[in-house]
């Protein structure tokens, strides 16, 4: 089984303090990449690009490809720096789930303490407010869920 938890040592918090290496990073996650294609891609010189990708390297989030019989050096993102990068990004869907849920379940809620007494009756079934209601309830509870999920993921690989 493998340890999905990232220590985050003064290294990795060296590299990552730099928007040109979380864009040297994110560039990586599409495939490997020689020096002058991050150069291209980011429009920044090969020695920036080169310089970014010593550091990356020294926190074990990068590291180099030389094929045989080839002069091309190709970086790409080692199992650590994929995993990074993987965690913020279902942090993110999780924290949007989350304020989506709240959203919605306060509008429900909402709309069950607002809907006049007379729409109700004029129905005759399963009066309307408690639907909404029920349905708020669980929505809100979804929130919290996925807010939880967020913060648990984010916790676990810190440590």
């Amino acid at each position: 089984m493998t340890d999905n938890k990232i220590t985050l040592d003064r290294k990795i918090l060296r590299a990552l303090s730099s928007d040109t290496r979380i864009n040297i990073l994110k560039s990586l996650n599409i495939r490997p990449m020689t020096v002058s294609e991050l150069s291209r891609i980011l429009n920044l010189p090969k020695s920036t690009i080169h310089e970014n990708l010593e550091k990356l390297i020294d926190a074990g989030l990068v590291k180099k490809n030389k094929s045989e019989g080839r002069k091309r050096v190709y970086y790409e993102l080692t199992e650590k720096g994929r995993r990074l990068l993987l965690s913020h990004k279902t942090r993110i869907i999780l924290l949007l789930s989350s304020a989506a849920s709240f959203i919605c379940g306060i509008i429900a809620i909402y709309f069950s303490i607002k809907i006049p007494e007379e729409a109700v009756r004029a129905v005759r079934r399963v009066p309307l407010e408690q639907n909404y209601l029920i349905f708020g309830v669980i929505l809100l509870s979804l929130g919290f869920l996925f807010l939880y999920l967020a913060s648990r993921s984010h916790i676990n690989e810190i440590i």
